[in-house]
């Protein structure tokens, strides 16, 4: 019998009990780790630009929409890019996030996570999960929060997202992290680390994609523009372009969309779980 701890199998012994020796997580087809490369915020140049350099390199990712901008009157772009194998993710329907910072007075009033109550929020994301499945006709999709924010509310109303999405998403990409995920058994789906691409130099992402490697984890990249003028946080595209071409290159490496990696996590644990018993 196997037993599971901090990210790893431990082998038995015959009769002295369980021995940590470090077993990678189990991926698909032999290789060594998982990369999600995910883009925010329902840009034109995420189905200009992105999705075709994506299917070039025979990879797919996830796009996070949040549907009151683009997808809300130009749904035909987002339903001919889900139609070549991404995932469109929910994104939220106005992007609330918390605006007690600084640098987050760009946000509505009207759409501070701080005011939102949890009857709010819930309805709100229904209804882009209503509007994302008349695009794409999926039932099944992960979310992405805003903002990398995991609360609402405040002071004594300050109420968790991770509980209230759980019965809504196979999986959401959650805090910042900037790092890639340890797989265990009692990884939480629905707060997923992300790591932050937009400003950084090639060798940066390619050291994330290694130490996913060297450590049997998962990579969630976050981008949210390609390029200046496409949005205030960007990537360069010649960075995007060497990315994709190293990614592709990597045979190692199972590069897909969250939803679908986030299913393969969730078997792998659940027949995990049942061998312990």
């Amino acid at each position: 019998m196997q037993a599971w701890h901090s990210g790893w199998y431990l082998l038995p012994l015959s009769r002295g009990g369980d021995l940590a020796v470090p077993t990678p997580f189990s991926w698909p087809a032999g290789r060594k780790c998982a990369v999600s490369i995910t883009y925010d915020d329902a840009l034109p140049v995420h189905y200009e630009l992105a999705g075709p350099a994506l299917e070039a390199h025979g990879l797919r990712g996830t796009f996070y929409l949040n549907i009151a901008a683009g997808p809300s009157h130009a749904p035909l772009p987002w339903r001919e890019l889900a139609a070549r194998g991404h995932e469109l993710g929910n994104h939220s329907l106005f992007h609330p996030c918390r605006r007690g910072a600084a640098d987050r007075r760009w946000i509505d009033k009207a759409f501070d996570l701080r005011q939102y109550t949890p009857h709010r929020f819930q309805q709100e994301v229904g209804i882009a999960n209503a509007f994302l499945q008349l695009i794409d006709g999926r039932s099944e999709r992960s979310y992405a929060y805003t903002c990398f924010d995991t609360h609402i509310g405040r002071w004594r109303t300050r109420t968790p997202i991770a509980g209230m999405i759980r019965d809504k998403f196979i999986a959401a990409r959650g805090a910042r992290t900037d790092q890639p995920i340890a797989v265990s058994r009692d990884l939480d789906l629905m707060n997923l680390g992300g790591f932050l691409a937009d400003t950084l130099p090639l060798s940066a992402l390619t050291d994330a994609v290694k130490r996913a490697g060297d450590e049997s984890s998962w990579l969630i990249l976050v981008i949210d523009g390609i390029g200046a003028g496409t949005h205030n946080s960007f990537v360069e595209p010649s960075i995007h372009h060497n990315l994709l071409d190293f990614l592709a290159s990597e045979s190692s490496t199972w590069v897909a969309p969250v939803i679908e990696i986030a299913k393969w996590v969730r078997r792998e644990n659940e027949e995990a779980l049942h061998l312990t018993k």
